[in-house]
C-alpha cells in the first residue's frame, strides 16, 4: 500500500505540497483545491508545468478530489456538472491520473433519495468516462444521498458501470446519521467496489463528531489495515486529515472543503497523521 495526501489539507501552494510530500517520504498527491482554485479550473499550461515537476520528483497524482455531483439533484445542474467532468478528464489526462472523486448529490431535507431515483443521472457521466478512459469514484458522505457505504453499494450495483466505482472512506462513517460501523460493516458492504482509500480518524461525540490524529479515534485502523492487507489491497491510502491541532473545521468546511481558510493549520496535523499511519503499518507488518 502507498501513502498519499490531499494537498489542500496542508497548503494551497503546489510547490509547498511537493516539498511536503518529499519531506514526509510519500509518493502520492491527491488534488482538490490548489492555489485557491478548484482542480478543474486550473489552466492547462499550469497543469503541464506541474506534471513536469512531479515527474522530476518521482511523484504521482493518484486522484482528483472533485466536487462532481456534490450539488442538489436538479436537472438544471446536469449540463454544468457534465462540463465540469469534461474539464476533470482533461486535467486527469495531463496529470496521468485515472481516478476522479465524485458524489451522489446532496440529500433533500426530506431524506435521501433511493438508488432508482438517481441511477439515470449517471448514464451520461458513465458514457463520458468510458470514452475518456477514466473512473469516477463516488464517496459516501453524510451530506449526500449515500451517507454510508451500504447505501453507496446499492447505488453502484444499480448503476452497473465499470467506470463508476468508489473510494472507501471509513472516517466518514463517524459522521453517518445512520451510524454505520467502518469495519467490518462499511468495509464488507463496499468491498466489491472500492479501488481507493481515504484515511481520516474521528470520534462520535455530542453535539457533533470531530476528527483526531489517525489511530486515536474510533475508526479502528489496526484491524482495518490488517484486512486490507489480507485482501491484497495494494492501492493508495490517501490522507484526508480533516483534523487540526489547535482548532476544528466548521460544518461548512467539512461539507465543501477547499481554499486557504480550509488549509490553515493543516500541515502539522497532516504530518502527524502520516507519521501515525506509517507507525500503524509498521506495527502490523504491512509494507
Amino acid at each position: 500500500m502507498k501513502i498519499a495526501f490531499i494537498t489542500d489539507e496542508v497548503t494551497q501552494s503546489f510547490d509547498e505540497a511537493v516539498r511536503f510530500a518529499l519531506a514526509c517520504g510519500i509518493s502520492g498527491l491527491e488534488l482538490r483545491s490548489v492555489e485557491d482554485t478548484p482542480i478543474d479550473r486550473i489552466p492547462e499550461t499550469t497543469l503541464r508545468a506541474w506534471r513536469q515537476r512531479l515527474d522530476a520528483e518521482h511523484l504521482t497524482v493518484c486522484s482528483l478530489s472533485s466536487t462532481f455531483y456534490k450539488c442538489s439533484p436538479d436537472e438544471e445542474h446536469e449540463a454544468e456538472e457534465l462540463a465540469k467532468l469534461e474539464r476533470l478528464c482533461d486535467a486527469a489526462d495531463i496529470l496521468g491520473c485515472p481516478f476522479i472523486r465524485g458524489f451522489a448529490f446532496f440529500a433533500p431535507e426530506s431524506g435521501p433519495l433511493p438508488p432508482e431515483a438517481l441511477v439515470s443521472r449517471f448514464e451520461r457521466p458513465a458514457a463520458l468516462l468510458a470514452a475518456r478512459g477514466k473512473t469516477l469514484l463516488l464517496e459516501a458522505d453524510p451530506s449526500v444521498n449515500t451517507s454510508n457505504h451500504a447505501a453507496l453499494a446499492r447505488l453502484l450495483e444499480a448503476i452497473g458501470s465499470e467506470h463508476i466505482r468508489t473510494v472507501f472512506d471509513p472516517g466518514n462513517c463517524m459522521y453517518d446519521p445512520l451510524g454505520e460501523t467502518p469495519y467490518p460493516d462499511g468495509y464488507e458492504a463496499i468491498r466489491p467496489y472500492f479501488v481507493h482509500v481515504h484515511i481520516k480518524d474521528a470520534v462520535r461525540a455530542q453535539p457533533e463528531p470531530y476528527c483526531v490524529k489517525v489511530g486515536t479515534g474510533q475508526v479502528g485502523y489496526p484491524a482495518l489495515l490488517r484486512r486490507l492487507a489480507q485482501d491484497g489491497y495494494d492501492g493508495w491510502l490517501s490522507m484526508e486529515t480533516h483534523y487540526r491541532k489547535n482548532s476544528r473545521l466548521t460544518e461548512e468546511q467539512m461539507r465543501l472543503p477547499g481554499g486557504a481558510g480550509f488549509s490553515a493549520g493543516g500541515a502539522a496535523a497532516t504530518a502527524e497523521c502520516i507519521d501515525a499511519l506509517k507507525e500503524l503499518l509498521r506495527k502490523e507488518g504491512i509494507a
